[in-house]
């Protein structure tokens, strides 16, 4: 009877203890995916996740070993880059994942102003197709360079020309100047300006320094179709999209106290009017840092106050919807995630992205909550600062999920990678 009962529970327990060590092991190789991610190292980040899930996996498998599903695709969505890049550049994607511009924050100081300026590459090589601008026209180093603007559907590439008084329009394929438009001198305050684009792309928001003004043209003719004018100390920051013809940007006259007023501004093809004059901040609004991302459906844009703390506005109203302390988000960048439900967090210290509540509680990053709206940093050498693999991964729109995922990256490994991973991934039972 001893017997027999052993053999049963042996029988019993045998099963659930393989599916634990299974998924202790299906766990510990996805950690080590998402490290090697985190390292810039996408092949072993694959290969580990690879390994996290069984050989001919079925779908109730994912579901199952659903963190090693997770960091697969991760891991195959993110496209790491290097650029030949001279000196500190700031760069922009378009939407479509085959374009990349770069821009250098200052002239090179070696003398060398060959990849200082304004450069078109394609993110999916690291190909440099053109020069487009040099360093000279787009600051004589009294002030800063403003980042450059795709157009949703990557047709146009927009960069802010002060020293020579213009925007310049290129086609993003080509790389060919397509118009300049006037009205965009060195003003008086760095950093103020910039470009932004509606989310039809009919439209294209400018900011002037000197004047400090607001042009809206119409990119179909390129022609203005709209002004409006501000005092010479007036900091002006664009906000990203804007539908049903309406743009909006933020404005802070510094001449009227520190920290200045900030006051948000709509315009369309009538004119210009004030939506809101913020309230008070103490420590002051980080409205002059640079272009300002709003979610998909242009309902919510977020910026920082002097305290680090990260406050998200209604943009049709100006008014405040949620507010997450410096003590919440700590070293990190923050904007509105494209979803419109929480915030996307890239922090300064380990360069991981996180995911937030409004609330301030931690949520899961989702395929559609993806950092592209965060503009990175090149160092010197092209080595990414203060972003992640995690950002060059254009959302994963153009590739594979699920089995026929898991399919196409075995289908390019090599046979001897393909045994040594098969020798390793988990088994079922």
């Amino acid at each position: 009877m001893r017997v027999f009962l052993a053999v049963l529970m042996t029988l019993l327990i045998t099963p659930l203890w393989a599916d634990t060590l299974a998924d202790l092991k299906s766990r510990d190789f996805a950690q080590q995916s998402r490290a090697a991610l985190g390292t810039g190292d996408r092949a072993a980040a694959i290969i580990a996740a690879i390994k996290g899930l069984p050989a001919d996996p079925q779908a109730p498998d994912l579901v199952r070993f659903s963190d090693a599903y997770d960091a697969l695709v991760r891991a195959a969505v993110s496209r790491s880059v290097r650029l030949d890049l001279p000196v500190m550049s700031v760069f922009e994607f378009d939407g479509t994942g085959t374009r990349l511009a770069s821009v250098g924050l200052f002239p090179s100081t070696d003398g060398d102003q060959s990849q200082s300026g304004l450069t078109l590459w394609d993110p999916r090589n690291g190909q440099k197709l053109a020069d487009l601008l040099p360093i000279n026209v787009l600051t004589s180093g009294a002030w800063g360079v403003q980042a450059p603007a795709f157009s949703p559907d990557g047709r146009f590439l927009v960069q802010m020309a002060p020293v020579d008084g213009v925007a310049v329009v290129f086609d993003a394929a080509t790389g060919q100047e397509i118009a300049r438009l006037p009205g965009h001198a060195p003003g008086n305050i760095p950093n103020s300006g910039g470009t932004a684009f509606s989310r039809d792309g009919s439209l294209l928001l400018t900011l002037g320094a000197s004047p400090t003004v607001a042009h809206l043209w119409d990119t179909t003719t390129w022609q203005r179709v709209a002004s409006q004018d501000f005092g010479d100390f007036t900091l002006l920051s664009p906000i990203d999209g804007g539908r049903d013809g309406a743009m909006h940007f933020t404005a802070a006259d510094v001449a009227k106290g520190t920290p200045p007023p900030v006051e948000l501004w709509g315009i369309g093809r009538n004119g210009a009017g004030l939506v809101r004059q913020f309230p008070p901040e103490p420590s002051g609004l980080g409205a002059h840092w640079g272009r300002i991302a709003t979610d998909d459906m242009d309902r919510l844009f977020a910026m920082p106050n002097g305290n680090f703390d990260l406050i998200v506005f209604e943009r049709a109203t100006g008014n405040e919807v949620a507010r997450l302390p410096s003590s919440i988000i700590g070293q990190s960048t923050g904007v509105v995630a494209p979803s419109g439900e929480g915030v996307l967090l890239l922090s300064s210290l380990d360069a991981l992205p996180r995911r937030l509540h409004f609330d301030g509680t931690d949520a899961p990053l989702d395929d559609i909550d993806k950092l592209t709206a965060i503009h990175g940093v090149f160092s010197l050498g092209g080595e990414m600062m203060g972003g992640s693999p995690d950002l060059l991964d254009y959302r994963g729109a153009d590739m594979p999920r699920g089995l026929e995922l898991y399919q196409a990256v075995i289908d390019r490994f090599p046979t001897a990678l393909k045994d040594e991973v098969a020798a390793e991934q988990v088994v079922r039972d």
